[in-house]
């Protein structure tokens, strides 16, 4: 049969059961759109966050730490091994960092002229080479300390969490980080709701913000950690938690990676960090796109049972093409086209579905989610391989899903249908 004939005939066939086909098929827009929402929902948060990270970070810094000792004693992680590691070739600076493991508290927080006294809370201590502290404070406006405060990093992120949570539950203005800067906060060390020891209190100044600062707590100079920890007498056996090793170029980083590895030490980079998120991001967006394609499985099973009815009823039908020379690659390519054009439609449908969705879910998020770290302008992205393969993978789950009762009705005999048709 000629391609024209065929083709023709495939449009009369879908104009004769287009609601049949409608109606079958549907499951596959709504699959494709399902796919493109969520796939682009993927690629957005991994372009406008994690590359966006990624990109601010510092890749010629690694972090040394201590590995777990499960086959013995770790190596500890202390001055000798700060020096060690200063001495390597290339390694332009070591900053050692220990997090408090005694109790910690806050009590009284004054911002500007709101002062809160009876603030309290628990919360978490890191203690910074002072080195570390002047760098993060040094991208902020200059503040001024008084005699006895010490100077204090906060987390972007627990900025975030006050302005979203704390503030308006207390009808407080939200701050920017500018406002937050010289914020007092009273910090008692060695003390908390549940451990009244022997503790040193300090007056906190807020002079900056980090991304490395810890997120739940305060990150203050190393000096004053020390000095708690040996009140407390909680000073550990392993010396630091971890030091920042600031290399020359990211050559220099991944010779000083394998060395510290070598040395017993675990060791992590920023990128290393970030790429970590993204593998997450990855694996969470490719369980939900299994979502879209359960819903393409119902829609191929919707559209074989379709196909498998038509087949029965064209039966006679079928026998007369046979009888006037068509073959059984002509009837296989009649049901296969009708499928891939069904198909072709339900694609380019859901694909379209899947970028309004997007668009309309985009205004909504940029519109009505609280500000956040790292906030995106568009959570979505849709690059143009997912609209092509969306309209690809619904023709090939459309033809697919019809090939076997094609195949059913190429074999039918003519003499049979043609006895069907004498009745």
């Amino acid at each position: 049969m000629k391609p024209g004939n065929s083709l023709r005939l495939i449009l009369a066939n879908l104009r004769r059961h287009r609601r049949r086909s409608v109606l079958s098929s549907m499951g596959i827009a709504l699959g494709i759109a399902a796919l493109v929402f969520l796939v682009g929902l993927g690629q957005g948060v991994r372009r406008e966050v994690i590359e966006g990270i990624l990109a601010k970070l510092p890749l010629n810094e690694v972090i040394v730490t201590q590995a777990p000792g499960l086959l013995g004693e770790p190596a500890p992680l202390d001055d000798a091994a700060v020096e060690l590691l200063g001495s390597r070739p290339g390694v332009t600076a070591v900053y050692p960092a220990l997090t408090a493991a005694f109790p910690c508290s806050l009590k009284g927080v004054t911002i500007g002229p709101f002062a809160l006294p009876t603030f309290r809370t628990d919360m978490g201590v890191d203690g910074w080479d002072p080195r570390m502290i002047d760098a993060a404070a040094a991208d902020y406006r200059q503040v001024a300390l008084s005699p006895g405060e010490i100077p204090v990093i906060l987390s972007p992120q627990l900025l975030d969490f006050y302005n979203e949570g704390f503030a308006p539950a207390n009808d407080l203005r939200r701050l920017t980080a500018d406002q937050a800067l010289g914020t007092r906060l009273g910090i008692f060390l060695g003390r908390s709701s549940f451990e009244r020891g022997a503790y040193i209190e300090r007056t906190g100044v807020v002079v900056g913000f980090s991304p490395k600062a810890v997120v739940l707590g305060v990150t203050i100079p190393l000096d004053e950690v020390e000095k708690a920890a040996r009140l407390t007498g909680r000073t550990g056996s392993q010396g630091y938690t971890r030091a920042y090793v600031v290399c020359a170029d990211t050559r220099v980083a991944a010779e000083l990676g394998a060395f510290a590895q070598d040395s017993g030490f675990e060791v992590e980079t920023s990128r290393e960090a970030v790429e970590k998120a993204g593998l997450t991001i990855d694996t969470v967006t490719a369980v939900l796109a299994i979502v879209a394609v359960i819903i393409l499985l119902i829609a191929a099973f919707s559209i074989f049972n379709n196909f498998s009815l038509l087949v029965s009823e064209r039966s006679v039908e079928i026998g007369v093409l046979r009888c006037v020379g068509c073959t059984k690659g002509d009837i296989r390519g009649l049901f296969a086209g009708e499928a891939g054009l069904v198909g072709l439609a339900n694609g380019v449908v859901g694909v379209l579905l899947g970028w309004g969705s997007t668009a309309v879910a985009n205004a909504l998020l940029v519109e009505y989610l609280p500000e956040f770290t790292f906030k995106p302008k568009n959570f979505f992205y849709l690059p143009w391989w997912l609209f092509a393969c969306g309209v690809l993978l619904a023709l090939l789950v459309s033809v697919v899903s019809a090939w076997l009762p094609a195949r059913r009705a190429s074999r039918i005999p003519p003499a049979e249908a043609l006895r069907k048709l004498e009745a």
